[in-house]
Order: structure tokens, then sequence, then C-alpha cells
């Protein structure tokens, strides 16, 4: 299922420390889910699309971050240019993430799961803005308010993480999908909860 290997590749983002190495990791990994995601609500569309960017963009910036370590010499401008872009692009890609599954849940009727993750994505997109925000050269004037703000950014980051976990569980566990083996001729998911409630109904005799 879907959701299943996006939990999986999200639960890489929990590295919030030095995030540049497994962000491209995780987004391959979550290709897999959102390319099935996508064929059951159109809404997953646009996250599938910039995932490809963060990839992308995440392995470059990785190479940039290994280069630097070995000893190369890197202009600090470009390599924090190169960081921030990576952010905002994570951002963007949790933006329309957020947008797919409250799609998904409008569509399955489930409103309490919606509220979770319309919180979810706010809080990771103002948290990658910022991030990206931090990486770029602000001035020597502002680098020791940025240094004081590096661990308490990385606390945000992993708690706004496992919020994520936690609303992908949700959506693991309380959404059906038939067989995708047969793909729906009207593209949508079917609630296990909302056939429960179909069935529960009263028949007309």
């Amino acid at each position: 299922m879907g959701f299943g290997i996006l939990l999986f590749g999200y639960a890489l983002y929990l590295n919030t420390i030095v995030p540049v190495y497994t962000i491209p990791v995780s987004a391959v990994v979550m290709a897999f889910g959102l390319r099935k995601l996508k064929v059951w609500n159109n809404g997953f569309l646009g996250a599938w699309r910039v995932n490809f960017a963060v990839a992308l963009w995440g392995f470059c910036a990785a190479g940039l971050a290994v280069a630097i370590v070995c000893g190369v010499t890197i202009p600090e401008t470009l390599s924090a240019a190169v960081t921030a872009g990576l952010c905002l692009l994570v951002m963007l890609f949790h933006f329309y993430l957020g947008s797919g599954m409250i799609s998904l849940t409008q569509e399955v009727g489930l409103p309490y799961l919606k509220s979770r993750v319309f919180f979810f994505r706010t809080v990771t997109c103002i948290y990658w803005l910022l991030y990206a925000v931090l990486n770029l050269d602000l001035g020597e004037k502002l680098d020791p308010v940025v240094a004081r703000l590096f661990v308490p950014m990385a606390v945000v980051g992993f708690v706004a993480a496992l919020i994520g976990l936690a609303v992908l569980f949700s959506c693991y566990t309380d959404i059906g999908m038939p067989d995708e083996k047969d793909p729906p001729e009207k593209k949508g998911l079917f609630s296990r909860k909302k056939e429960k409630q179909t069935e529960e109904e009263p028949k007309d005799e």
C-alpha cells in the first residue's frame, strides 16, 4: 500500500541534525509510495512531481556537503544557497503532500483526520521555511543568533517529523484501499470506515 512505503521513507526526516544527507534517500523511497497513491487520488500528483525535484536537488546538495567535508573549497554563499533551495523544495513538497492528504480525507469522509493533516502541513511548512532562511548568509551580526537557534530548530524539526509520522500512520490504518491490481475507473480511495457505514444503513423495503 502506498501509505506504508510513504511512512517508511518519511521516517528519514527524523534526522534533523544533518538532513541534507537523508532527504534525497527519503525522496527516492517515498517516490514508490506516491506512485501508487497518485493513481487513486489526483491530490498526490503535485507531491509526486515536487518529490523528483527534491531527490535531484538533494543529491546535489549531499554531494556538495561531502566535498566540503573532504576539504574542497566551496564558496559559503553557494553552499548556503544550495541548502536553502533544498529546504524550500522540501517545504513545497510538504505543502502538496498535505494538500493531497486533505483531499483524500475529504473524499473518504474522515474530518477528524483532515484537521490533523492541516495542522501537520502548517507546522512543517513554517519549519522548513525558517530552516531555509537560517541557512542563508544573513551577515556576521546575525551569526550568533543563528547559532543559538540551531538546537531549538533541530528539536522543532524532530517534533514536526514525529507529527508527520503520526498523521501518515493514521492514514495507513484508517484508510483502506481496494485491490491495486485493478485501477479504479474513477480515481479515488475508498475508506473501510465509509464502507462499514454504508453497510449499516437501513435498506428500503
